[in-house]
């Protein structure tokens, strides 16, 4: 396949994209283009071009925004990505503008599994977004292919209140903690920084990444453990508080289905953390590919010693 040279990328200043635009910027190979939306405050680096469309993203803005792009990548947020079709329209004006590769805004669960996809309504809605670009890659007989990117959870990123709003439930500045249910199920965790490199090596290997879901696995792990890596390396006993998560699994779908889109946070947060089977153990089930991507190892220490030395800096 030929090479993956011109890429743009919406979503590139949040929480998903800030860290893959970083990686992308540091591939001398490859030109950068931003997609931003005339509403957006975002500020970007200086020097990339900057494509700006619409608030309402309509397919014909995006079709031209597109043309001459080998790749789009969607890093959006959860919410705007998964209303009003959006991700829908976006890859409609990808194969109108003739894109090589699509990249879709996942980088979480493995969206096509049914048991995700049961518990999570964001994950249905991706899993969704995925199935209509493996259509429409089809339809358009190798004209346009894909590469979908599922990482777990980021340690880095959910110890970071700054940016994740303890997502996992570990306040590490205050030494406290809530475990859920036992506290021993086992997810994957990836870094935020090899997800962007994967994302970069996946566009420099454009035939073996052709129409694949790439999973991730830096790290296989549990609440306990990383509270444990975290008392051992603060040499102090944090307040642990224990709960059930089905209770609050079932409340947080009664609020989604009743129109609250925020409370799809709750739901997500606990599929990993919770003794809940949804196939967040990728290693168990899934191919890895951070040997073949040529992903640096990461330690699982010393991304908690980060998250220490990041939470006494205050």
């Amino acid at each position: 396949m030929s090479a993956l040279e011109n890429i743009i990328i919406a979503g590139a200043t949040g929480s998903v994209g800030a860290p893959i635009l970083k990686a992308l910027l540091e591939e001398p190979s490859l030109n950068i283009t931003i997609l931003t939306r005339t509403g957006s405050s975002a500020k970007f680096p200086e020097g990339i071009p900057v494509k700006t469309v619409s608030d309402a993203y309509t397919v014909k803005e995006l079709t031209e925004a597109f043309e001459g792009q080998d790749a789009v990548l969607v890093a959006l947020s959860t919410g705007p990505v998964t209303k009003d079709d959006l991700a829908l329209r976006i890859i409609d004006a990808a194969v109108a503008a003739g894109v090589k590769r699509f990249i879709p805004s996942e980088f979480a669960a493995n969206n096509l599994d049914p048991r995700a996809r049961k518990l999570v309504p964001v994950f249905d809605a991706k899993g969704r977004m995925l199935e209509y670009l493996q259509k429409k890659a089809y339809e358009s007989n190798g004209k346009l292919t894909w590469t979908s990117f599922s990482c777990g959870s980021w340690l880095d990123w959910g110890l970071n209140p700054a940016k994740s709003g303890n997502f996992l439930g570990i306040d590490v500045k205050n030494r406290k903690a809530t475990v859920w249910d036992s506290g021993d199920s086992k997810f994957t965790m990836t870094t935020a920084r090899n997800t962007g490199l994967a994302v970069v090596r996946a566009l420099l290997k454009p035939g073996e990444t052709a129409n694949k879901q790439v999973f991730l696995n830096d790290f296989l792990t549990s609440s306990n453990e990383i509270i444990a890596s975290l008392e051992k390396q603060t040499g102090e006993k944090w307040n642990v508080e224990r709960k059930e998560s089905k209770p609050v699994m079932e409340e947080s779908r009664r609020q989604f289905d009743a129109g609250d889109f925020n409370a799809v946070y709750p739901l997500i947060a606990l599929s990993f953390v919770g003794d809940i089977e949804v196939g967040h153990n990728f290693p168990k089930e899934q191919k890895i590919w951070n040997e073949q991507l040529g992903l640096p190892a990461e330690s699982f220490d010393g991304v908690i010693k980060e998250a220490i030395e990041l939470a006494n800096r205050g």
